[in-house]
């Protein structure tokens, strides 16, 4: 089919037209027209259907908007109660900031994560897998990159702000953190629990670690915190609960129960002890003695297990710690089966509760 959209054109047809809007739609009856001659061969269509009309569409009032139209007609909605209730705890005791940062990982750092640790789709309304909401007392802000600005721009209501990372003059969190708070101002975020205390305990023993501060990596909260310093404003580690799990309360879903399954070696390639061993060469090499690993798709490898905790991803939420003489998987046991069990206990993996991880690197 050829548009064509010139004013010339429209003496050229040889039938009864339609019009729809302001749309004009002609059948032309006949290939030996003016607007062939200019090509050495026809379309492929043509050759195998000489005698085929040709449709025509001329429209004359097509217009294209800005993407930032699609919310001018939102301007009348009510005010955003989950940010007026995010924004009452800021000055809860205990809590007394200025700002909070909700990422969209998970305590593992996953991009893609389990619907129930979704809090920063819960708060914004945005459902894109990457983004980083900021709410203050006054203002509410969203980054994400290039492949969703349209997307947040549909699902983001108007209490919201939409910082399209990337483009010229866009500026980055702390950059806007430092221009709308007052200096000395207080930004909390959710280390998810106290990790960062027990690091100290972990270094007795010599470990690499392959730790997070669970919803916020070590590196990022570190640059955060220096960045912002630079305005005297602190980085606050808000540990005892979650400010958006406040907020949602029984609404919130589940976390992910489903039993996980062992990954038959024929497909995995190596066997677990295999494995468990070459790492353990690893460690002696780093001179080192233990290692806790929280990335999901590291511990479903290494241990040949897959699971659905997570959408579209055969992976299961757990952490994973290998020392020199054992290792010790920690998950939620509803999830392990009898084959599973008895998987682990051949390749000397004990289990252990999912949240039990800080006492045991503490210990």
């Amino acid at each position: 089919m050829h548009s064509l959209s010139s004013q010339a054109m429209r003496p050229l047809s040889l039938s009864p037209s339609f019009t729809h809007s302001s749309c004009q739609f002609r059948f032309l009856s006949s290939l030996s027209l003016p607007v062939f001659h200019k090509f050495q061969t026809l379309p492929l269509f043509y050759k195998i259907y000489p005698n085929a009309p040709l449709f025509v569409r001329n429209c004359t009032s097509i217009s294209a908007k800005p993407s930032s139209e699609f919310r001018k007609d939102r301007t009348q909605e009510p005010p955003d109660e989950k940010l007026r209730a995010l924004r009452e705890l800021f000055t809860k005791p205990g809590v007394n900031i200025d700002a909070y940062i909700i990422p969209s990982q998970d305590a593992h750092q996953s991009e893609f994560i389990a619907e129930c640790y979704m809090r920063r789709t819960f708060i914004s309304g945005f459902t894109g897998s990457s983004g980083t909401a900021i709410v203050t007392k006054d203002k509410a802000a969203l980054w994400t990159d290039g492949r969703y600005f349209l997307q947040a721009e549909k699902q983001l209501n108007p209490s919201w702000i939409l910082m399209r990372s990337g483009n010229l003059g866009v500026p980055t969190i702390s950059e806007w953190l430092n221009s709308v708070l007052v200096p000395g101002g207080r930004v909390g975020i959710d280390p998810e629990h106290r990790f960062i205390n027990h690091l100290s305990y972990a270094c007795f023993v010599t470990c690499i670690l392959y730790w997070e501060q669970f919803l916020f990596s070590s590196a990022a909260a570190e640059e955060l915190k220096e960045t912002i310093g630079q305005k005297n404003h602190e980085l606050v580690y808000l540990y005892d609960f979650n400010l958006v799990d406040a907020i949602w309360k029984e609404s919130r879903p589940k976390p992910p129960n489903k039993p996980i399954r062992v990954h038959d070696l024929k497909y995995a390639g190596l066997d677990v002890a295999s494995k468990l061993s070459s790492l353990r060469s690893e460690l002696v090499d780093a001179g080192s003695s233990a290692i806790i690993i929280s990335m999901l798709d590291e511990i479903a490898w290494l241990l040949n297990l897959r699971g659905s905790d997570v959408p579209h991803s055969p992976v299961m939420y757990a952490y994973l710690i290998v020392e020199m003489a054992k290792a010790k998987l920690f998950i939620d046991d509803s999830k392990v089966t009898t084959d599973v069990m008895n998987h682990l206990k051949n390749a000397g993996v004990e289990l252990r509760p999912y949240d039990s991880i800080l006492s045991e690197i503490k210990r």
